[in-house]
């Protein structure tokens, strides 16, 4: 199985999620409202926070309670004192992260209400969590986590949405509109996936250049520019910076040669002022691409679908970079890194012992449950 595959595969997964929403998160809906407490912090490294910093805003304005998200550095040394009253959710997809292993450790020893979120229960979280909850990714089994980004945020969607309705601030009725939003952003799974594909083949040459690349957006999107930037640098090998839009034109910006690789990913509402940026740059790097649901007709522009809730705009923006990192990495052959890197990767791992046997583990699982795509 490939990364590409995942992707693909991501919106089966995330349909199929979606039907059994209530059972799937309803344990931590229960333990976040037993707790008491008025706040959450979401504790995670890499793809995990990225997907937090996605969904953090949706969050806060369904269940009117603040969300914050830290590394599991930061928990550990500065960030576990405020907000004083917070519900600590601690993720690892793989379950083998050592540092938020360490996370775990921190919390248990202070005895800090906490639970441990996880694509595979049966990783050594086991170990040091006392209640590890599964947040449905199923089968991935590529190092380049990508069907694990988007079904945590939509788990993550999922437990906000049923939480707000446990704690009385939404009515069935204002559930079932939710819901109904959710389930539309996830049906145009595969519409983006044909957009992707069409900038791919469209834009090969300007995609093919090894140069730096920044990626832009606000709110659930600087998440989704945080991610992007994430695969950029770990598939195709591209020094990639992410940054808020106002942020990237007081100071990052001035690097800019043509060349670039620049992506602005529009305001779900359309922002003139994101719109201009992208336009303006365009004249110095033709490298630059507005992701947009509300064309103008301006030749940076790459049409997404439009979504029906703005802060759910994340899931398919995520999408389309992720499909256009594995894609690309697969037509130029990236995936290796540099020989003096590789002779030095086994002493900066940051899995715990056990990983790669596990990894193998889920490579044959996936090939049980999918089949062999060398094969079809």
């Amino acid at each position: 199985m490939k990364m590409l595959d995942y992707v693909v595969m991501a919106g089966s997964r995330l349909r199929e999620n979606l039907s059994s929403g209530e059972e799937l998160v309803a344990p931590l809906v229960n333990a976040f409202v037993a707790s008491g407490c008025d706040s959450i912090r979401l504790v995670a490294s890499g793809s995990s926070r990225n997907s937090a910093d996605c969904a953090k805003h949706y969050m806060q304005e369904s269940m009117g309670a603040q969300v914050v998200v830290v590394t599991p550095e930061a928990f550990v040394r500065h960030e576990s004192v405020w907000p004083s009253e917070a519900f600590n959710v601690i993720i690892s997809q793989s379950g083998y992260s050592t540092n938020v292993l360490a996370a775990l450790d921190f919390a248990r020893e202070r005895r800090l209400p906490c639970v441990a979120l996880t694509g595979n229960p049966e990783s050594p979280l086991c170990e040091h969590a006392d209640v590890i909850l599964d947040f449905g990714v199923g089968v991935e089994s590529v190092d380049f986590v990508t069907m694990g980004v988007q079904a945590l945020v939509e788990y993550l969607l999922l437990f906000s949405t049923y939480a707000a309705l446990a704690m009385g601030r939404l009515t069935d009725e204002a559930l079932a509109s939710r819901l109904f939003d959710l389930a539309t952003i996830v049906d145009v799974h595969s519409k983006v996936l044909e957009v992707a594909a069409s900038f791919v083949e469209g834009e090969r040459l300007q995609l093919s250049r090894m140069s730096p690349a920044m990626i832009v957006g606000d709110g659930p999107n600087f998440g989704v520019a945080e991610e992007a930037a994430l695969k950029f640098s770990e598939t195709l090998k591209l020094p990639t910076m992410y940054f808020e839009g106002e942020e990237f034109i007081h100071g990052p910006e001035m690097q800019i040669t043509p060349g670039y690789l620049v992506f602005v990913i529009d305001d779900p509402e359309g922002s003139p002022r994101l719109a201009r940026t992208a336009r303006l740059l365009r004249t110095v790097t033709e490298s630059t691409y507005l992701l947009t649901s509300h064309p103008r007709g301006e030749v940076c522009e790459i049409v997404m679908p439009t979504v029906p809730r703005a802060l759910l705009a994340a899931i398919p923006n995520l999408a389309f970079f992720q499909y256009v990192a594995a894609q690309k990495a697969e037509e130029l052959r990236r995936w290796d890194v540099h020989p003096y890197l590789d002779t030095i990767g086994d002493e900066m791992e940051a899995k715990a012992e056990g990983y790669d046997r596990a990894m193998k583990a889920l490579e044959a699982r996936a090939i049980e449950r999918y089949g062999d795509p060398a094969e079809s």
